[in-house]
């Protein structure tokens, strides 16, 4: 019999050139609580074992956050006995989804997530979180929940921007409340898998 090959090493996937928060969020991406603190935010605790960051209510304040780059060096470990006193400190509890949400929304600038096309149709795939500092995604949101749409239609339809329709849907897509309304191709070999196929076999 022919020797067995020897298995390959696994490769750790490199991180990004220019990692920012949201790359930090991923399971596995941190080794405990640790802290943020940019000079023009609030202080942000991270806390990937409950999937949450302690933080205040309001989504705009933490809008620095999504733009900046942030290595590894930049957190500072956090005592976890030290997390409830923080929670109360800084506002409570919030879920990541939360944190993912507006760092898609204020890290596109305008420009369609990568990966998707901006010639696609996109709908919601059910009624999302609207957040009251962004009081025009109630009127993107209720455009969208009527059916696929181009991304030019909905902000037609909503009197929106089409820079602010465009970060709506990346943060959609983010927390997967919302996807592209795109037909799949049935394969060649589907269609011979009928009544034909059937008297074949």
């Amino acid at each position: 019999p022919a020797p067995e090959p020897e298995p390959q090493p696994v490769v750790a996937a490199a991180p990004p050139a220019d990692p920012r928060l949201a790359d930090y969020l991923r399971p596995g991406a941190l080794p405990g609580p640790v802290k943020l603190q940019l000079p023009d935010a609030p202080l942000l605790v991270l806390d990937p074992g409950k999937q949450a960051y302690l933080g205040g209510a309001a989504l705009k304040p933490l809008l620095p956050y999504c733009t900046a780059i942030v290595h590894p060096a930049d957190f500072t470990p956090v005592d976890p006995a030290e997390l409830p006193a923080l929670a109360t400190q800084l506002g409570g509890s919030h879920p990541f989804s939360r944190l993912a949400w507006i760092c898609a929304l204020g890290g596109g600038n305008g420009s369609l997530a990568a990966g998707y096309n901006p010639n696609d149709r996109y709908k919601l795939l059910k009624w999302p979180q609207t957040e009251r500092e962004f009081p025009r995604h109630f009127r993107i949101a209720t455009v969208m929940m009527k059916g696929p749409a181009l991304l030019t239609e909905i902000a037609e339809l909503s009197g929106a921007e089409l820079a602010e329709v465009i970060d709506f849907v990346n943060a959609s897509l983010a927390v997967g409340v919302a996807e592209p309304d795109v037909a799949v191709v049935a394969a060649p070999d589907a269609a011979k898998g009928g009544l034909l196929g059937r008297f074949r076999r």
